[in-house]
Protein backbone atom coordinates (compact mmCIF):
# COMPACT_ATOMS: atom_id res chain seq x y z
CA UNK A 1 0.00 0.00 0.00
CA UNK A 2 1.30 3.47 -1.07
CA UNK A 3 -0.75 5.50 1.86
CA UNK A 4 0.37 7.73 4.31
CA UNK A 5 -2.73 9.88 5.21
CA UNK A 6 -0.67 11.81 8.45
CA UNK A 7 1.63 12.87 6.12
CA UNK A 8 -1.28 14.27 3.55
CA UNK A 9 -3.22 15.78 5.70
CA UNK A 10 -0.16 17.77 7.42
CA UNK A 11 1.25 18.77 3.99
CA UNK A 12 -2.17 20.39 2.43
CA UNK A 13 -2.04 23.86 2.91
CA UNK A 14 -5.45 24.62 0.28
CA UNK A 15 -9.08 23.95 1.37
CA UNK A 16 -11.08 21.48 0.12
CA UNK A 17 -14.65 20.85 -0.47
CA UNK A 18 -16.36 17.68 -1.08
CA UNK A 19 -17.95 16.71 -4.61
CA UNK A 20 -18.63 14.28 -6.60
CA UNK A 21 -17.88 15.26 -9.83
CA UNK A 22 -16.98 12.37 -12.32
CA UNK A 23 -13.47 12.65 -13.80
CA UNK A 24 -11.17 10.86 -16.33
CA UNK A 25 -7.79 10.21 -15.37
CA UNK A 26 -5.28 10.22 -18.47
CA UNK A 27 -2.06 7.77 -17.52
CA UNK A 28 0.72 6.39 -19.74
CA UNK A 29 -1.64 3.15 -19.49
CA UNK A 30 -4.99 4.74 -20.50
CA UNK A 31 -7.61 6.36 -19.06
CA UNK A 32 -9.63 5.71 -16.12
CA UNK A 33 -12.95 6.88 -15.29
CA UNK A 34 -13.56 7.93 -12.13
CA UNK A 35 -15.10 10.23 -9.09
CA UNK A 36 -13.98 13.44 -7.00
CA UNK A 37 -14.69 12.83 -3.17
CA UNK A 38 -12.89 16.54 -2.54
CA UNK A 39 -11.00 18.86 -4.78
CA UNK A 40 -9.34 22.45 -4.14
CA UNK A 41 -7.06 24.98 -5.96
CA UNK A 42 -4.16 22.82 -5.21
CA UNK A 43 -5.40 18.78 -5.41
CA UNK A 44 -7.97 16.80 -5.40
CA UNK A 45 -8.89 13.07 -4.09
CA UNK A 46 -10.27 10.85 -6.36
CA UNK A 47 -12.13 7.66 -5.48
CA UNK A 48 -11.04 4.91 -8.04
CA UNK A 49 -8.51 1.54 -7.98
CA UNK A 50 -6.45 2.58 -10.24
CA UNK A 51 -3.08 1.12 -9.52
CA UNK A 52 -0.81 4.75 -9.53
CA UNK A 53 2.74 5.04 -7.85
CA UNK A 54 3.60 8.03 -6.20
CA UNK A 55 5.13 11.23 -8.67
CA UNK A 56 3.41 9.48 -11.39
CA UNK A 57 2.36 12.61 -13.88
CA UNK A 58 -1.44 12.44 -15.55
CA UNK A 59 -3.90 14.54 -16.73
CA UNK A 60 -6.67 15.41 -15.34
CA UNK A 61 -10.33 15.79 -16.63
CA UNK A 62 -13.09 17.27 -14.38
CA UNK A 63 -16.58 17.05 -15.67
CA UNK A 64 -17.45 20.35 -13.09
CA UNK A 65 -21.33 21.20 -12.93
CA UNK A 66 -22.22 24.72 -15.37
CA UNK A 67 -18.68 24.40 -17.26
CA UNK A 68 -16.76 22.92 -19.50
CA UNK A 69 -14.00 20.48 -18.41
CA UNK A 70 -11.51 21.44 -16.30
CA UNK A 71 -8.32 19.99 -18.25
CA UNK A 72 -5.33 19.65 -15.38
CA UNK A 73 -1.72 18.34 -14.81
CA UNK A 74 -1.12 16.15 -11.92
CA UNK A 75 0.94 13.88 -10.03
CA UNK A 76 0.34 11.35 -7.82
CA UNK A 77 0.96 12.71 -3.94
CA UNK A 78 -0.39 9.04 -2.55
CA UNK A 79 -2.32 6.05 -3.62
CA UNK A 80 -4.57 3.27 -1.98
CA UNK A 81 -5.94 1.13 -4.61
CA UNK A 82 -6.21 -2.59 -2.81
CA UNK A 83 -8.53 -1.90 0.13
CA UNK A 84 -12.18 -2.39 1.21
CA UNK A 85 -15.10 -0.55 1.42
CA UNK A 86 -14.72 -0.27 4.88
CA UNK A 87 -11.03 1.34 4.97
CA UNK A 88 -10.63 4.77 5.86
CA UNK A 89 -9.64 6.59 3.86
CA UNK A 90 -11.14 4.95 0.93
CA UNK A 91 -10.16 3.51 -2.40
CA UNK A 92 -8.29 6.31 -4.27
CA UNK A 93 -5.77 8.53 -4.73
CA UNK A 94 -4.63 11.64 -3.93
CA UNK A 95 -3.63 14.17 -6.29
CA UNK A 96 -1.29 17.89 -6.25
CA UNK A 97 -2.22 19.61 -9.31
CA UNK A 98 1.19 20.43 -11.04
CA UNK A 99 -0.66 22.56 -13.97
CA UNK A 100 -4.41 24.63 -13.92
CA UNK A 101 -5.29 27.46 -15.45
CA UNK A 102 -5.68 31.00 -14.19
CA UNK A 103 -9.45 30.31 -14.91
CA UNK A 104 -9.83 26.91 -13.62
CA UNK A 105 -7.77 27.99 -10.31
CA UNK A 106 -10.25 31.04 -9.71
CA UNK A 107 -13.08 28.58 -10.35
CA UNK A 108 -11.93 26.28 -7.65
CA UNK A 109 -11.70 28.77 -5.69
CA UNK A 110 -15.05 30.07 -6.15
CA UNK A 111 -16.81 27.02 -5.37
CA UNK A 112 -14.68 26.67 -2.05
CA UNK A 113 -15.83 30.20 -0.82
CA UNK A 114 -19.73 30.15 -1.70
CA UNK A 115 -19.66 26.49 -0.06
CA UNK A 116 -17.69 27.79 3.44
CA UNK A 117 -19.94 31.02 2.73
CA UNK A 118 -23.10 28.95 2.64
CA UNK A 119 -21.73 26.98 6.04
CA UNK A 120 -20.56 30.44 7.73
CA UNK A 121 -24.62 31.73 7.24
CA UNK A 122 -25.85 28.45 8.52
CA UNK A 123 -23.87 28.50 11.25
CA UNK A 124 -24.90 31.88 12.26
CA UNK A 125 -28.65 31.56 11.57
CA UNK A 126 -28.45 28.83 14.48
CA UNK A 127 -27.79 31.03 16.75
Amino acid sequence: MFLNTPAVSEKRSHSRVEVSWPVVLLTSQGATVAETKNIGASGAFILCRAQLRPKEKLRVFVMAPNRNSLNISAEVAWSNPLCSEEDRPPCGVGLRFTSISPADRQYLRDIIAAHYGRKIKRLAEKK
